[in-house]
């Protein structure tokens, strides 16, 4: 990694298939800028997904000495936070929102905001559905989130500008982003629309209504047709596959570092929105089929210049594309025309090597389209040579479906790869849980459990006073330089040492140790962006959740085990804590102690006198001086009603011992002021010097039977 600027990332979560995909994108983007990425979770470890526009509450000030600048996501802190960062000397650039919608005045301009142009995306939906005839197109989103307000006001524009004024009864609010937004589907709901159409704000509604659909009796696209928006990774596998819109997530992420870094090296940036258009990604479900998704109509020539063009669809977006594709892109074509070529002139082609090619190409973005889009274009490159004869048409055939295995063979192997990620993460979800909810004679400020996680480094910091962070020794999987303990401020945690230690690829993820209540302080990880789960699901947060479960867990546990060695009334140990200590020291070789056993004389006429509650009272004063009297290395605990025991850790001759006990005589039997009246009580003392011999209720019943002959000899 470089030495360049640290940034920092406020993002509600920071792994998922949304905000991963933006952390991978900000995360690579500065990694080749020679720069380092803090990602900071600002909600909670436990916190539920975020679908209806955040409220968040975070306030700390993390990392600020070690952050040159912050890209700010959506929900993720309110504007006064972000002004607080301004006013810090922080350049900050704003990620699928603005200034307005985070809350920040618009002092200066504002910061400025890299968005997604929702319209671009939704037109281009809205007009794909007007040239396969629809005119009663409906539209159902949560409007009060600004991005899908902003898709509705588009669609409405959309309609306007080819002459349909929307039908207020074709717009159906929707209860929030997920599928459980559109409960208002209802089989007689579908069929009162009366629409042809409908524009989902998200993919996640479009599903909703997928479900809806079915349980009508309703099918796609002949029924009604569909389109949604975010082109999650479901889409392009559903049945029929979902027309969606495209948010080009790590254009976006890389645009936003570009503009932070300039700010940060003291370049000017102006403030004010930079758009990223989206793309309509059109599917079965709105009416297209496979062949005209994959083969759109071309303008260019036959041969080599329309296979160029058919494969570019496999290319990143324009605003990411650099030579390094373009070049992939040509190395493909001079591939296949190579082995195609060989094929129709009697040679013998390299299938391997043009599979290879191809495979490249495919994993600059790896969409879920990409290989019937290079079968496609690889037969119809192929159909344009003329064969000869038999024997040229086979050999150009079997070419062909060589590189079409080849590449198909993607699938299999993606698929293999989810499935062994997914007996990866349940295998490491599993580890988790045992190592910080089952092992219980394990800390959990011991961060080596993190070596069950992919994590290749931690540190743990836990609230102390004045609002610091008491930071744990860290943990690293490979050997480096300690990542130290120490009280830390907030704003300097995780530790300089932990984000060097962050290697390439890598991300310093930040996530409170907090669920409901219990705040424990902070965890930051090293590690690589999932993207693969649901936001808020991902490993990291786990972590950080199953944590602070199991920090309360062994805090619980403590109180329980206090109070089972703990006489509740005067707060001093009860009888199976003597015992138990008492066992210690029988089984240890120091034998030079002494057990004193004393029982209160006079407590029961107190007792009767003045009420239970003065008893109670004069018990727990009884039980202070006893305290007060003990050296260290001493022990005094209650066993029952009036009895105490003392444990004299080091006691010399009999004469020591006597003089031990006098003293501790005449303290309690000094008078007490109870409940506001004067109260004397006496005290029978019965002590046992322990030799070599004898276990712990043997040298007990030795004292008790003392004091027992203390208390017949003073009657």
């Amino acid at each position: 990694m470089g030495n360049g600027p640290v940034i920092g990332v406020l993002s509600p979560f920071v792994g998922g298939a949304y905000y991963g995909t933006i952390l991978a994108g900000i995360s690579a983007a500065a990694s080749a800028a020679g720069s380092r990425t803090v990602a900071v979770q600002t909600l909670d470890a436990a916190a539920a997904m975020a679908v209806n526009g955040g409220t968040p509450g975070f306030t700390a000030p993390v990392a600020w000495e070690h952050l040159a600048g912050f890209v700010v996501l959506a929900d993720a802190v309110t504007g006064t936070y972000v002004d607080r960062l301004r006013a810090a000397g922080k350049p900050v650039v704003l990620l699928g929102h603005t200034a307005d919608a985070a809350g920040s005045p618009a002092s200066g301009g504002g910061p400025p905001a890299v968005v997604a142009d929702n319209g671009a995306g939704i037109r281009a939906a809205v007009e794909h559905l007007l040239g396969h005839g629809h005119r009663r197109i409906a539209f159902t989103g949560y409007v009060a989130a600004s991005d899908v307000a902003e898709r509705h006001a588009a669609y409405a524009g959309t309609l306007r500008a080819h002459g349909i004024e929307p039908d207020p009864a074709l717009f159906v609010p929707a209860a929030d982003n997920l599928e459980s937004g559109v409960a208002w589907a209802t089989p007689q709901a579908l069929r009162d629309l009366a629409a042809t159409a409908i524009v989902a704000g998200t993919d996640r509604n479009a599903i909703g209504l997928r479900r809806a659909m079915a349980a009508a009796g309703l099918t796609g696209p002949g029924d009604l047709a569909l389109t949604g928006f975010d082109d999650t990774e479901v889409a392009a596998y559903l049945t029929p596959g979902l027309a969606s819109v495209r948010q080009p997530l790590e254009v976006m992420a890389a645009r936003a570092v570009e503009l932070l870094l300039r700010a940060v090296a003291g370049i000017a940036v102006p403030p004010g929105e930079r758009r990223i258009p989206t793309v309509f990604v059109p599917r079965a479900s709105c009416g297209c089929d496979d062949a005209a998704l994959c083969l759109p109509p071309s303008g260019a020539a036959a041969g080599p210049q329309r296979l160029a063009e058919r494969l570019s669809m496999l290319l990143p977006p324009g605003a990411v594309r650099t030579g390094e594709h373009l070049a992939v892109l040509a190395e493909a074509v001079d591939a296949v025309v190579g082995a195609v070529g060989a094929a129709a002139a009697g040679r013998t082609p390299d299938p391997a090597g043009a599979t290879g090619a191809l495979l490249a190409l495919h994993g600059l973005q790896a969409r879920p389209e990409g290989p019937p889009i290079v079968a496609r274009a690889v037969r119809e490159y192929t159909e344009q040579i003329p064969a000869g004869d038999v024997g040229t048409a086979r050999r150009l055939d079997d070419c062909v479906q060589e590189l079409i295995m080849g590449v198909l063979r993607v699938r299999q192997v993606a698929g293999f790869a989810d499935r062994w990620r997914l007996r990866a993460t349940i295998g490491a979800h599993y580890d988790l849980s045992m190592a910080l909810l089952y092992h219980r004679r394990s800390d959990p400020r011991d961060l080596g459990w993190l070596a069950v996680t992919p994590a290749s480094a931690g540190a743990l910091g836990l609230w102390s006073d004045g609002g610091r962070l008491a930071a744990q020794p860290g943990w690293r999987r490979e050997p480096g330089p300690p990542i130290p303990a120490g009280t830390l401020r907030v704003s300097a945690f995780p530790p300089a040492e932990l984000i060097a230690a962050a290697g390439p690829g890598e991300t310093v993820f930040v996530v409170p140790a907090k669920v409901d209540a219990s705040d424990r302080g902070l965890l930051a990880v090293v590690g690589v962006v999932e993207c693969q789960v649901e936001d808020g699901r991902e490993l990291v947060n786990q972590c950080a959740a199953l944590l602070t479960v199991g920090l309360d867990l062994r805090e619980q546990e403590e109180r329980l085990r206090r109070a089972a060695l703990c006489d509740t009334l005067t707060g001093l140990p009860n009888r199976a804590a003597f015992v138990e200590h008492l066992d210690r020291a029988v089984r240890g070789t120091e034998r030079r102690f002494a057990v004193l056993f004393l029982d209160l004389d006079g407590f029961k006429q107190v007792n009767d006198r003045l009420g239970h509650a003065a008893g109670d009272e004069l018990l727990v004063y009884v039980a202070e001086r006893i305290r007060r009297s003990l050296r260290a290395g001493d022990m005094a605990a209650r066993f029952g009603g009036d009895e105490f025991v003392v444990f004299l850790a080091r006691v010399g001759s009999a004469e020591h011992l006597h003089r031990i006990a006098e003293r501790l005589r005449a303290s309690i039997e000094a008078p007490y002021t109870v409940g506001g009246r004067l109260a004397r009580i006496g005290v029978s003392i019965g002590c046992t010097a322990c030799g070599d011999s004898g276990s712990a209720d043997e040298i007990l019943s030795a004292a008790d039977a003392a004091m027992y002959r203390v208390k017949t000899a003073g009657r």
